[in-house]
């Protein structure tokens, strides 16, 4: 009997392992291809070109504003050795600033106070007594620093208490920048009125310091409107300057005679009404010009042709 259920069980799990082996899934085996196609490369991913950073171009340095040497001018009374009266060195030492508010006199820079009749080409004074010195008026020695007074300059005829000798220049002789002749302006230094209209000559009154400054060896026709009782305005237009001597004479060098008259104390004196030493009031004018205008400071070239400086460039 057990031999019987045996068999029977053994015949049952064969059937069912027959039936079963048929309802499953049928699995196919990947087939291997023997030669292979290699798959193509992915297309390549470009790059992002990096941005260069951006560099500021720095600014080229700015060169320094031109600045008058440390030596632009002596001291006041300090003349030309042997050109005063008395064959000395010595005028007005006194610095004191008669017109501290004054325009400088002259309308541009560079402009340069020096001596006119002692400097290059200027032939001296008193046919030779005091020579002159070798050279041509355009020479740059002229138009150059430093600065020089010649207030007590010798002139005869020209009274003056307060240089050696009692006779004096009694004013400032200033080169503009060249020496072309009728090109430069002359200007007022302060607010005022034109006082004085001569053949060579213009006077400007001061109306804040009651002074007369005069101007010497310009040039007409003067600009319109500039007559006698006219009012000016500081540093307005009032004459070209020149090499007039006189009317009809052209025996000097291109320059402006400058003066100041009115009263104060100089050297610890009360002058009264005369000539006052313009010297250090220039020195403080042009500082006050080449302040606002440093690019008027260094001496320029001077005109091609002497005849530049010898003929009036207008009319």
């Amino acid at each position: 009997m057990r031999p019987l259920i045996i068999l029977f069980l053994a015949v049952l799990v064969a059937f069912l392992f027959a039936r079963f082996a048929d309802d499953a899934p049928t699995v196919e085996t990947p087939t291997i291809d023997p030669d292979p196609v290699e798959a193509s490369d992915p297309p390549p991913v470009e790059e992002e070109e990096e941005t260069p950073p951006v560099v500021e171009e720095e600014e080229p340095p700015v060169p320094p504003a031109p600045t008058l040497p440390s030596d632009w001018h002596f001291a006041p009374g300090n003349l030309i050795d042997g050109t005063s009266t008395t064959r000395g060195d010595s005028g007005v030492t006194d610095p004191s600033v008669v017109s501290p508010t004054m325009r400088f006199p002259v309308e541009d820079g560079p402009a340069f106070p020096n001596s006119q009749i002692f400097g290059k080409g200027g032939g001296g004074y008193a046919s030779g007594s005091w020579p002159g010195v070798a050279g041509s008026e355009k020479d740059a020695e002229n138009f150059d620093y430093p600065w020089q007074d010649n207030y007590c300059e010798v002139r005869f005829g020209y009274d003056s208490e307060l240089c050696p000798g009692g006779e004096a220049h009694r004013g400032q002789d200033i080169r503009p920048k060249t020496c072309e002749n009728a090109v430069h302006w002359a200007v007022a230094p302060e607010d005022g009125h034109v006082s004085h209209i001569g053949s060579i000559s213009i006077n400007i009154f001061g109306a804040e310091t009651g002074y007369i400054y005069k101007y010497l060896h310009v040039q007409d026709p003067l600009p319109a409107g500039i007559t006698i009782g006219a009012p000016v305005t500081k540093g307005q237009r009032i004459a070209r300057i020149s090499d007039r001597l006189k009317a009809n004479s052209r025996a000097t060098t291109v320059h402006l005679h400058f003066e100041i008259w009115g009263g104060a104390e100089i050297n610890g004196v009360n002058t009264g009404v005369t000539a006052l030493p313009p010297y250090s009031s220039l020195v403080e004018s042009y500082l006050d010009l080449t302040e606002a205008n440093p690019d008027q400071i260094d001496p320029v070239e001077p005109p091609e042709l002497l005849s530049q400086c010898t003929e009036p460039q207008w009319p």
